[in-house]
Formats: structure tokens, sequence, C-alpha cells
């Protein structure tokens, strides 16, 4: 009889170890949050912009103006969308009505200081991130509707990072040059347009 409880203790802990073992894999498969994508936790659009500005090599930058007229600055500044200031943003950064009814009031804009169609952009969070492609096919059609007046710009995109949308138009390389520095601050930028800015 002493023989056999050591023999059956081994079979039951052979049984029993690798029923432990599956749960504490289980979570890897998809129950633990470590393996599943985390939306980016951006503070805010300023906040974001600031980051992806400083992350472009200083050959890269030119002067440049951000913010509404209350919070200007020479780099990304917040653009609160008040009544007062709505038609300067939407003339700015050339929105809809319909595309700006689709923004929260968390906004930071950046232009290039002497010319808006070498580089005119903006950090917008949306009301309904799960609207960011409709968002983004909005925007690259009213940017290729406009009839430009003082010289053209190359492209135009639009960039969705979690709740929020990168919509900038201006010169080719100003326009890569954001994207790239987008990727490098967060890598879940998602490039939803990279298209001419003037219909083919």
């Amino acid at each position: 009889m002493k023989k056999i409880i050591p023999v059956l203790l081994a079979m039951i802990i052979s049984l029993v170890l690798p029923a432990f073992a599956g749960c504490g894999n289980a979570g890897d498969a998809g129950g633990n949050g470590a393996s599943q994508s985390v939306a980016p936790a951006i503070e805010s659009a300023v906040a974001f912009y600031t980051e992806v500005w400083a992350a472009f090599d200083d050959d890269q930058k030119f002067s440049c103006v951000g913010g509404d007229a209350q919070h200007s600055t020479e780099g990304p500044g917040q653009f609160l969308l008040t009544e007062d200031n709505k038609e300067n943003f939407k003339s700015l950064i050339l929105v809809t009505d319909e595309l700006y009814d689709m923004l929260e009031d968390d906004v930071a804009t950046l232009q290039h200081m002497m010319n808006t169609n070498t580089f005119s952009s903006a950090v917008a969070r949306l009301k309904d991130p799960a609207k960011a492609s409709e968002f983004a096919e909005a925007y690259k059609t009213a940017i290729q509707g406009q009839h430009w007046m003082c010289g053209f710009p190359d492209k135009v995109v639009v960039i969705s990072v979690g709740n929020y949308v990168v919509m900038a138009y201006g010169l080719e390389d100003n326009i890569d040059n954001l994207a790239a520095a987008c990727s490098a601050v967060e890598a879940q930028s998602t490039v939803l347009v990279d298209a001419p800015a003037v219909a083919e």
C-alpha cells in the first residue's frame, strides 16, 4: 500500500500541472491586455502636435505659426472652435461645414508663416473616431475642389491617430515629413489619404 500511494500522487500531479500551465498561457492568446492593441493615449491635440513638430529634423522645419488669434505661437498652437473662430478655421484649413461639425473642440494648427499653400495643417479630435475614413475622403474632396489663387499645393494628407486626425495640404516634402514625424511619435499612425491636392 505504501508503494501505491506515491505512484498515485505522481499520476495526479502529472495530470493537474498541465492544466495550471494552460491557465497561465490563456491570457497570452487574447485574454491578456499586453497582447492586444492599445489605442494611443493622447493628452490633447496641442500636446501631440508639439511632439510631432519636435520630431521634424532641423533642416525640415520652416518659419511657422500656429493657433488662433488668442493662442498664436511659433509652433503648433491651440485653435478654439468658437463661433467667432469658425470661419477663420474653415478658410485656413479648408474644411466644409460638414467636416467642421465632425470635430471636437480639441484642435491644434500649424501653418507656413509666408504661404499657407506651402503648408497648412491641423490636428483635431473627432466626435466619432469610427468616421475617420469618411472624414478623410471628404477632406480630400474638399481640398481637390479648391480654386487655388496663389500657388498650388502638391499634396493632401489625412492621418488617423487614435481618436484624432491629422489633416494637411502643402508641398510634397513638407507633407511627407509630417507623415514620417507622426509615425515616429506614434507607431499606430495610419495614413488614410495621401493624394494630389489638385484632382487629375
